[in-house]
């Protein structure tokens, strides 16, 4: 198997596999708001058996509502695999149909590659037109230096001219 076609191979393969993750991440289809539930009755303070009660019907419809939308995640994750799996045999079938030799064939699974050479092309603009700090322009960078470095000495260092002698030595 020459090296066009193993490469060919794994992009359909990971654009399968990018499909079907985007079929399992996205909301069920006829997914809709559920129905708001019907306001509890109020309880008395002193009624313990209304709120025993009460407690046992919340609880018992956070269950059912768990129960619904577990079943229902199920559901939307067999069709989802299903889909998943016919979009994997489709890439696999396209694959399996396109000799390694013709280039023609590869061109048209794996694209032109014009994209990639497009954003070769613009970072070596960005890199060659990059300048991370002055050009020729030493007294600006020197300038701050010293001011950042007088900014850290401590306070009775501050009039002590053999310091300043040093940013005098730079900035020349």
């Amino acid at each position: 198997m020459s090296v066009r076609s193993v490469w060919a191979r794994r992009a359909l393969a990971i654009t399968a596999v990018m499909c079907a993750g985007a079929l399992y991440a996205a909301p069920p289809a006829g997914a809709a708001a559920a129905p708001a539930a019907p306001l509890p009755v109020e309880c008395a303070p002193d009624d313990k058996q209304c709120q025993q009660e009460q407690k046992e019907k919340e609880q018992e419809a956070k269950r059912e509502k768990g129960e619904k939308d577990a079943d229902s995640g199920r559901e939307q994750v067999t069709k989802d695999s299903e889909a998943a799996k016919k979009d994997i045999s489709k890439a696999q079938d396209q694959v399996d149909s396109c000799p390694p030799q013709s280039k023609d064939c590869m061109s048209k699974l794996v694209g032109d590659q014009g994209e990639q050479q497009q954003g070769i092309d613009d970072t070596k603009h960005k890199l060659r037109d990059f300048h991370p700090e002055p050009q020729n322009k030493a007294d600006t960078a020197v300038d701050h230096a010293c001011a950042d470095f007088a900014d850290t000495l401590p306070p009775s260092t501050a009039g002590d001219p053999s310091l300043t002698d040093i940013c005098e030595l730079m900035a020349q």
